[in-house]
């Protein structure tokens, strides 16, 4: 078995499966930054990398979801500012316990039937703050 049968983890609480959108975690794991790194004059890349490395995931929900739905997907960003996670990591082949903020969401509503909202698949992304 690759993992624990999650993908992220919030508060001790798996993202549910079921609501994940097919091809629906993706990540970007240990970003490197680089600090005024350029191409000198014989073409060789010279670069600074800063010892802080980032990771960035996305989340995609499946299409369709409720209004309950929608409020259990919420549940994993209670604070956009400032939310730890435990996710998988592709680099280490792993999960990683990172603090991360999650930038605007855009939501859509598909229908409404019955007074009931039913929305689009909702994808959202977590950025790491970044530990050494």
């Amino acid at each position: 078995m690759t993992g624990n049968g999650y993908v992220i983890k919030v508060n001790g609480t798996p993202f549910p499966n079921a609501l994940l959108a097919p091809e629906g975690y993706s990540n970007t794991p240990n970003r490197r930054q680089d600090k005024n790194s350029y191409t000198d004059g014989r073409g060789t890349t010279r670069r600074n990398i800063l010892p802080v490395k980032r990771t960035t995931f996305k989340l995609k929900t499946k299409d369709w979801l409720t209004y309950g739905q929608k409020l259990i997907v919420q549940a994993f960003f209670p604070n956009r500012d400032r939310v730890t996670v435990e996710c998988w990591n592709d680099e280490i082949n792993d999960y990683e316990t990172t603090v991360f903020y999650v930038p605007d969401i855009e939501y859509t509503v598909k229908k409404i039937i019955n007074g009931n909202f039913y929305y689009n698949s909702i994808e959202f992304e977590y950025i790491a703050y970044g530990e050494e």
